[in-house]
């Protein structure tokens, strides 16, 4: 009775040592998700480097160049559109952003994309954060580039 005891304390014990045992690449992975989610607390601001795979400029923000600031905790975002300013929701998950309803004034800005960078924005987003970039991308196809902005 005891050696099956200690046989089934033994087994038990294994198990548990192996399921909390983290692989290299879970551990790269939890510190990359750490390391994006304090990137996002931080009011860091986000300048736009490509828009649909084009350099900022070739898309058409000539005079102002987008940029976004993400708060996870305070779930907004804010920013520049190219043209107008604007605030509004940002629900932060691991992988993806989920943005709610935009404001923004209202300014006359001629040949800015304005309203491709606000519907491209809409509803769920997958993020990245490689070094000081931001990407965001939708089925897997990146949209939008950011690099972080000096402070």
């Amino acid at each position: 009775m005891k050696n099956y005891f200690f046989a089934i304390l033994s087994i038990s014990l294994l198990i548990s040592c192996a399921s909390t045992k983290e692989t290299n690449s879970q551990k790269k992975a939890n510190t990359q998700v750490e390391k994006a989610s304090i990137m996002l607390i931080e009011n860091n601001q986000w300048e736009l480097l490509t828009f649909n795979g084009k350099a900022a400029k070739e898309a058409g923000f000539v005079n102002t160049t987008p940029h976004i600031t993400i708060n996870k905790e305070k779930g907004s975002i804010g920013g520049n559109s190219g043209c107008n300013s604007f605030g509004g929701n940002a629900k932060v998950g691991e992988s993806s952003i989920t943005f709610g309803m935009f404001m923004s004034t209202k300014m006359y800005c001629d040949g800015v994309p304005e309203t491709e960078f606000f519907k491209l924005l809409e509803g769920d987003v997958d993020y990245r954060i490689i070094g000081n970039k931001l990407l965001l991308s939708k089925e897997g196809k990146v949209f939008m580039e950011f690099q972080l902005k000096e402070k």
